[in-house]
């Protein structure tokens, strides 16, 4: 297969939020925000990653990201890091990018709780008969605190 290039879904990023959200570096604005890939199977000897692996990145998590950019503990996205920000981002940007009609999902229809098929009850001659007391007889009676002051009252 083939990378999916789509400059239509890159552009869906324009005007978004940052869906990376790196701590300490995000400025949280939408004017700066880009499509930033994320290495696929595609990624390697100066081919970019398919178009639908993207996440929407401000310019300064773009940077970082991308380890252009230090964290500002000096130090770079460590791989733990940068898989559990690539992750989310491209989970969100998915999401948002179906919410406005450019990636087409098809969905399965969830009926709701009252919509379900219940089944009818049995006529009252097949339902288990239950005894009037509570206990079948020959059983002991439960023997609850409150029985047992009753008891002890009545004594």
């Amino acid at each position: 297969m083939t990378a999916i290039r789509s400059r239509k879904y890159l552009d869906g990023a324009k005007g978004a939020t940052c869906t990376l959200r790196i701590s300490g570096v995000c400025q949280g604005g939408t004017d700066t925000t880009v499509s930033a890939h994320i290495r696929d199977r595609h990624t390697g000897k100066s081919v970019t990653a398919s178009d639908i692996s993207v996440a929407d990145a401000c310019f300064a998590c773009h940077d970082v990201f991308d380890r252009r950019a230090k964290l500002p503990s000096g130090e770079y996205l460590t791989d733990d890091e940068w898989h559990f920000y690539a992750l989310r981002g491209l989970q969100e940007t998915q999401e948002a990018r179906h919410a406005r009609g450019l990636l087409i999902v098809p969905e399965d229809v969830v009926k709701s709780f009252h919509d379900r098929h219940t089944p009818p009850r049995k006529p009252p001659e097949q339902r288990a008969k239950i005894s009037s007391r509570g206990f079948e007889p020959g059983h002991r009676p439960l023997r609850s605190r409150n029985n047992l002051k009753r008891r002890e009252a009545t004594e």
